[in-house]
Formats: structure tokens, C-alpha cells, sequence
């Protein structure tokens, strides 16, 4: 293959310099073989024998309640009645996951003592909601995700807990807007 090249470049250009490639032919391995690791040694152990297994006492603690101040809500005709938790200092100046809808209607896209909004699992960002606490009425919107907890549908930044006059936990009247 080389000769037919250097016969036509001597014939045809004299003067022109001659190029050769050469090619090497490199081992194909599998993309996954790895070099074998030796097996763990596996150590004894002395080990006294044990007498007849004695059956271990079962012992029950237990643990005071904590009352929870919940306050019936009779249920509304065009609401449903949930149960909501407040998060406050421990998230402050995290960023919110609804942050481009803040941004957009000019409000700060991180959690400050001062947010106003819930947080919601699955409602659309932006969502007004209204909630009622017993003569409490207020219109947020969802701004973070949340809360992570069984049978809970909200969490209540620390502003709104505050306007609906909630303890930790509490039972609203939700209505979707």
C-alpha cells in the first residue's frame, strides 16, 4: 500500500515530501473488567458456649402525651378541613423551590421571617389558597413544597401562622381559589 504511494509521488512530484502513516493495533477490552480484588479473609473468632438461651424480658416504656391543642372546625360547604404545621427559623434564608414565581412577581425567592405563603406537595406554585382558623380568614399563595409528614396538608410560613393565630399545629378550613 506505502510503495503505490512513494511510486506516484516520485513519478509525479519529485520534489514532494512523503507522508507515511503507520497504525498500531491496541488490545480491546471489555468496559467493565476491572482487575480482581482478592476475597476478604475470613477470621475466627473465639466463641464461648452459651448456656441455655434465657428468654429476655420484654420491657414497655412508656412515654407521657404531649396535648395538642387542635380547634374543631366544622366543615365547610365549599372547603375541606386539613391540618396544617408552621416552619420558621431552621429554614430562613433557604431558597424556595417556587423561587422563578416569586421572581417574577417581584417578592424575595428565599424563606425570611416575613414570607407570606404555605407550603404545598403538589399545588401549582402561585396558588391561592384561603385558609380559616377560626375567625381567621386569609388568601396565600403556595410558594415552597412541603410538608413532609403524614397527615399534614400545609406548612404555614411564620407570618401566617401569626395572622390565623395558630399554635403548632392546628385545623383549617382550605378553599382553592
Amino acid at each position: 500500500m506505502i510503495l503505490p504511494m512513494i511510486l506516484s509521488d516520485v513519478v509525479a512530484r519529485p520534489s514532494a515530501p512523503v507522508i507515511v502513516a503507520a497504525t498500531t493495533e491496541l488490545p480491546v477490552t471489555a468496559a467493565y473488567d476491572l482487575p480482581r480484588v482478592a476475597e476478604p479473609v475470613a477470621r475466627s473468632r473465639l466463641v464461648s458456649p452459651a448456656a441455655d438461651p434465657q428468654p429476655t424480658p420484654q420491657t414497655t416504656t412508656t412515654v407521657p402525651a404531649v396535648p395538642i391543642e387542635i380547634t374543631a372546625v366544622p366543615a365547610a360547604a365549599s372547603g375541606s378541613v386539613v391540618t396544617v404545621s408552621w416552619y420558621g427559623p431552621g429554614f430562613y434564608e433557604n431558597r424556595l423551590p417556587c423561587w422563578q414565581w416569586l421572581a417574577a412577581n417581584g417578592l424575595p425567592i428565599q424563606l425570611l421571617p416575613d414570607t407570606w405563603g404555605v407550603a404545598h406537595k403538589s399545588l401549582p406554585c402561585g396558588t391561592m389558597v384561603t385558609l380559616t382558623h377560626g375567625g381567621n380568614t386569609v388568601t396565600v399563595p403556595v410558594v415552597d413544597r412541603g410538608p413532609y409528614i403524614a397527615g399534614r396538608e400545609f406548612d404555614l410560613s411564620a407570618r401566617v401562622k401569626a395572622a390565623l393565630n395558630c399554635t403548632d399545629l392546628c385545623t383549617v378550613v382550605m378553599q382553592i381559589r
